[in-house]
C-alpha cells in the first residue's frame, strides 16, 4: 500500500464529517394562516417595552421587580433552563475527541524449590507503566452534529419557557394589584353608604317620633343598613386574600405581607400596537418554545436516520512500560488503529426509532399550530372583550345618571308625601349597587388592558434568561 493511501483516507473521512445529510431543510411554519389582520387593528404603545410601569406606581413597579426575581415559578424556570444548558453541553462533547491517562504499578514475587532438602528459590517482578488513550468518531453522516442541534432546540425551548412564565407572573401581579385596589375603593365606597344610611335611619326616626313617618319606613331603614354593614367583612377579607396571593407571587409568604399604601385605581394606560398575528412566532414565548421543541425533534428525526448507518472511530494508544522505574521512558509503543461499526441485526430498533421521532415530529406539528392558533385566540379575545367593556361602562355611567336623578325625584315625592318610603329605598339601593359596579367594571377594563398585553408578548423578556454560562455561544434560534 502507498504511504499515502492511509493520510488520504483520513483526510477523506475528515472532510466527509462535517456533512449533515439529514438535517431539516424547511423552514417551520404553523398549518394555520396567518395573513389576515385582526378584526380590531390599533396603533399604541409597543408591546416591548416594560408595560406596568406606565401605571406610574412605584409600588407595582417594586412588586414587579421582585417577583422577576424572587417568584418560585421563575425560579423553577430558571433551574431547567441551567439544566438544558447542562444537556446541550453534554450532548456536545462527542464533537471532540476523549483522552485518557492511564498508569499503573505491579510488583511480584515468585518461589520455587528444585527437590527435598535444597533451599528455595524466590524472583522478584516490577512492572510499571504510564500511558494515554485518544478516541474520536467521525460524524461522517451528522448524527453527533443532529444531537447537539435537537438539545440546542430544546435549550432554546426551555428559554423561552422562562420567558413565558415572566410574562404570566408579571401580569398576575398587576392583575392582583390591581383587585387589590379595586376592593380598597369598594370598601371606602361602603363605608360612606354606611354612613349615608346612619343618617336616612336618624332621620327616619325623627320623622317618626314627631308622628311624620311610619314605624316599618323605620324598620327598612335598619334592614338597608344592616345589609351594607354586612358586606363589609367579606370586602375586608378579601383584601386580606388578595394581599397573601401577592405575597406569593413576590417569592414570600401571607406571613411577609407587602405594603401598598395606594387605595384607588390607577388611570387605565395607553394599548399596545396589535401588529399581524405572524408577530405572534416572535413575541409570543410559548409560541418560541413549542417552535423550537418542533425543531428539536425534526434534528432528533436526523440524529435516529443517522444512527442506521455506520460509525467510523479512530483510536490512539502511547504507553511507557518497563520491568525498571528508571528506564520508564525509554520504552515506549504507540498504536493507531481505525474501527467501523454497521448495524446489520438489532431486532428493528434502529428502524422503529425513526418511526417514533417522526411521529413526534407529527405530534409537535400539531401542538404548535394548536399554539399559534390559541395565541391569536386570546389576542382577538381581549381586543373584543375591551372594546365591548368600554361600551358597558358607557352605558352603566350613563344608567348611575339616570339613577341619581330618579332617586332625587323619589326623595322629593316621598317628602311631599306623594310617595311611600319603599320607593325611595329602592332606588337609595340602585344607586348604591351602581357606585360599587361602576369601581368593579373599571378595574375589569384595566385588566383587560393588562391581558392584551400579556396575549400580545413582547420582547421585553429577552434579557431575563441570561444566565451565567447557560447560553450558547451560537444565537441562532434555527427558526
Amino acid at each position: 500500500m502507498p504511504k499515502y493511501t492511509f493520510p488520504a483516507l483520513l483526510l477523506s473521512i475528515f472532510l466527509c464529517s462535517a456533512c449533515a445529510p439529514f438535517a431539516p431543510t424547511h423552514s417551520l411554519q404553523p398549518n394555520i394562516p396567518l395573513d389576515k389582520p385582526y378584526s380590531i387593528q390599533v396603533e399604541g404603545q409597543e408591546s416591548d417595552t416594560l408595560w406596568w410601569k406606565n401605571f406610574n406606581s412605584a409600588e407595582l413597579n417594586a412588586l414587579i421587580e421582585k417577583a422577576l426575581s424572587d417568584n418560585f415559578t421563575i425560579n423553577v424556570a430558571y433551574a431547567r433552563l441551567k439544566q438544558a444548558s447542562a444537556n446541550l453541553k453534554r450532548a456536545g462533547a462527542d464533537q471532540y475527541p476523549t483522552l485518557d491517562l492511564t498508569g499503573g504499578a505491579k510488583a511480584g514475587r515468585t518461589g520455587s524449590k528444585a527437590g527435598t532438602g535444597k533451599p528455595s528459590k524466590y524472583d522478584d517482578t516490577q512492572q510499571y507503566q504510564l500511558g494515554a488513550a485518544a478516541a474520536y468518531e467521525l460524524d461522517l453522516w451528522g448524527r453527533i452534529k443532529a444531537q447537539r442541534s435537537a438539545s440546542e432546540q430544546q435549550f432554546y425551548a426551555t428559554q423561552a419557557d422562562l420567558d413565558a412564565a415572566a410574562v404570566t407572573v408579571a401580569a398576575s401581579v398587576a392583575e392582583t394589584w390591581v383587585d387589590l385596589l379595586r376592593v380598597r375603593q369598594e370598601i371606602a365606597i361602603l363605608n360612606e353608604q354606611i354612613e349615608n344610611n346612619k343618617k336616612r335611619l336618624e332621620f327616619q326616626e325623627l320623622r317618626f317620633i314627631n308622628g311624620i313617618a311610619e314605624s316599618v319606613d323605620v324598620l327598612q331603614q335598619r334592614q338597608i343598613l344592616a345589609s351594607s354593614q354586612s358586606e363589609l367583612p367579606l370586602l375586608i377579607a378579601k383584601e386580606q386574600v388578595l394581599l397573601n396571593a401577592l405575597s406569593v407571587l413576590i417569592g414570600s409568604t401571607p406571613l411577609e405581607r407587602p405594603t401598598i399604601i395606594q387605595k384607588e385605581l390607577p388611570e387605565l394606560i395607553a394599548l399596545p400596537t396589535t401588529g399581524l398575528p405572524s408577530d405572534l412566532l416572535i413575541n409570543r414565548p410559548d409560541v418560541r418554545s413549542s417552535g423550537f421543541k418542533l425543531f428539536s425533534a425534526e434534528w432528533s428525526v436526523a440524529e435516529a436516520r443517522a444512527n442506521r448507518l455506520p460509525q467510523f472511530t479512530l483510536n490512539a494508544n502511547a504507553a511507557f512500560q518497563s520491568s525498571v522505574a528508571a528506564v520508564l521512558f525509554n520504552n515506549w509503543v504507540a498504536t493507531l488503529a481505525g474501527n467501523v461499526m454497521q448495524p446489520l441485526l438489532d431486532g428493528g430498533l434502529r428502524a422503529s426509532e425513526v418511526e417514533r421521532t417522526r411521529a413526534v415530529v407529527e405530534e409537535r406539528t400539531a401542538q404548535y399550530s394548536d399554539t399559534v392558533s390559541k395565541a391569536i385566540q386570546e389576542v382577538e379575545d381581549a381586543l373584543v372583550n375591551e372594546e365591548q367593556q368600554q361600551e358597558y361602562l358607557r352605558l352603566i355611567s350613563a344608567q348611575k345618571d339616570a339613577t341619581a336623578k330618579t332617586l332625587e325625584d323619589a326623595q322629593l315625592r316621598y317628602l311631599q308625601g306623594q310617595s311611600g318610603y319603599l320607593p325611595l329605598l329602592q332606588e337609595v339601593l340602585n344607586v348604591q349597587s351602581l357606585e360599587r359596579q361602576m369601581i368593579l367594571q373599571q378595574a375589569e377594563l384595566i385588566k383587560l388592558r393588562i391581558t392584551l398585553y400579556r396575549a400580545l408578548g413582547g420582547g421585553w423578556t429577552y434579557s431575563l434568561a441570561q444566565v451565567h454560562d447557560a447560553t450558547p455561544d451560537d444565537k441562532n434560534g434555527g427558526i
